[in-house]
């Protein structure tokens, strides 16, 4: 029996057994995504789609369109199994059923044979992701692509340690673009800073995960895409890409994998599926995908859209408006009872369409990661309290009050009280005091040094 991997871009990975395709993670294989935002950065060939559309298992991480893609679900074989994470809601294994799959919710770090030499494992989490555990002959493969994994790092180090051998792999995303960072001040002017500026700090966090873990091989997920809009097109110089994880990769002792290659998983031998990295910029257009950004919206889209930000009952209780701009016109939503003195919000300049689809669906996410709209922030961050409140717990969990939340809150803290405490403090060390202590700092002007300090305990090669 022999058993290989083959990253195909984003967050595809294809396991095959006896060259027979078992098992292909998050399938995007054709088309786009985030409002015609992002594009594949290599388009798939015949093989690769025949390979993944035949395999015997589907695995769905998130409802991200990245992972979750209809265009390319839409070429998948009536009845075919798929596999997801035991999320909170269960509205992407209804879904899924509802289009004729074979639907499976894996159990929480339990582990289900697929064929005699594959067999996998799931851990769903708080945020809405789930990471899959693949062991594969005497290979284990970690795919956590772009899912947080506070409060599983010791079953995930113990897994790898009862795999003494050199066929340990993460699959990982190593990016900061597949997220909003389309920040601008209040006349819609850009904020974002040069491109080389979060690049090594992404690497090195990258880097420091898989030590942590003990892996000894690492393969970039999640992040091979490419801004195709010609409004996001603006952020192709801040993806990171191969020539940027080679030169900023701080952990010699771990071998780095390019994208896009196959791996036969008896000899750790890679092959190369493409002449080069370099991306395919053919695909970007001088459209907008389906949005006109000159177009307003009609007194009862306004109200539509007020309706939908009001949903969100718990932001209200850190956020004192939310404005949207779409077409020039500006209108403010603001918390029940009026305005403080200094009001905490953000400003949203968003086109119409595009707009009133997540107004729709309910899925404020893909606005935010096309990287196409632009957010003014005023005295407000999008985390802790706008992004997980709004795109995580409501529109992934359907979770919107405060009582909702407490039952939420329950599922994961009677099932892993340990790791549901670790993953809010993480939480609130990398979103809350961190930030604060580096304003401070930068204010009494000692943020360089105490920078370079922190890195330092961190095993970061500054200035190395």
């Amino acid at each position: 029996m022999s058993c290989t991997f083959e990253t195909l871009g984003n967050a595809s990975i294809q396991v095959c057994e006896n060259g027979r395709p078992i098992l292909i993670t998050d399938p995007w294989l054709v088309g786009t995504c985030y409002f015609g935002s992002w594009a594949l950065d290599h388009p798939m060939d015949e093989r690769q789609i025949a390979n993944a559309t035949g395999s015997e298992y589907l695995w769905i991480s998130h409802g991200h369109p990245d992972h979750l893609h209809h265009e390319s679900l839409d070429l998948m074989k009536p009845g075919q199994k798929v596999l997801v994470p035991d999320h909170y809601h269960d509205e992407i294994a209804v879904s899924l059923r509802e289009r004729g799959f074979e639907v499976t919710v894996l159990p929480y770090r339990k582990w289900v044979r697929l064929s005699p030499e594959v067999e996998v494992c799931c851990i769903d989490n708080i945020n809405q992701d789930g990471v899959i555990i693949i062991r594969a002959g005497d290979a284990l493969l970690i795919n956590i692509n772009d899912s947080p994994i506070d409060g599983e790092v010791g079953f995930l180090r113990g897994l790898v340690k009862a795999h003494p051998n050199d066929k340990t792999y993460l699959f990982a995303l190593c990016a900061f673009d597949a997220d909003m960072f389309n920040f601008v001040d209040p006349d819609g002017r850009s904020i974002v800073g040069p491109p080389e500026e979060r690049k090594p700090g992404v690497v090195w966090a990258v880097a420091r995960k898989a030590a942590m873990l003990g892996v000894k091989n690492f393969c970039c997920s999640s992040s091979q895409h490419i801004y195709v809009r010609a409004d996001s097109v603006w952020a192709n110089p801040y993806r990171i890409t191969w020539p940027d994880i080679q030169k900023y990769w701080s952990r010699p002792e771990i071998r780095l994998l390019e994208a896009f290659v196959t791996v036969d998983l008896a000899t750790g031998a890679v092959t190369r599926n493409h002449p080069s990295q370099t991306s395919d910029e053919s695909q970007i257009t001088d459209r907008c995908g389906d949005d006109d950004w000159s177009e307003t919206l009609s007194e009862e889209e306004w109200g539509r859209a007020e309706a939908f930000f009001h949903r969100f009952e718990m932001m209200w209780e850190y956020m004192d408006f939310v404005a949207v701009t779409v077409g020039g016109e500006t209108r403010r939503f603001a918390k029940p009872g009026g305005l403080p003195a200094v009001p905490a919000g953000l400003n949203l300049f968003v086109p119409r369409h595009s707009l009133l689809e997540t107004v729709q669906w309910g899925y404020i996410d893909d606005l935010l990661i096309g990287n196409f709209m632009k957010v003014n922030l005023t005295n407000a961050a999008l985390y802790p309290r706008f992004t997980p409140i709004v795109a995580k717990f409501g529109g992934n969990a359907k979770v919107f009050t405060r009582a909702q939340y407490r039952t939420f809150l329950w599922r994961y803290y009677r099932r892993n009280p340990i790791g549901t405490l670790q993953y809010f403090c993480s939480v609130g060390w990398g979103h809350v005091y961190l930030p604060w202590l580096r304003k401070m700092a930068e204010a009494i002007g000692v943020k360089p040094i105490l920078k370079r300090i922190y890195r330092n305990m961190l095993g970061d090669p500054v200035g190395r």
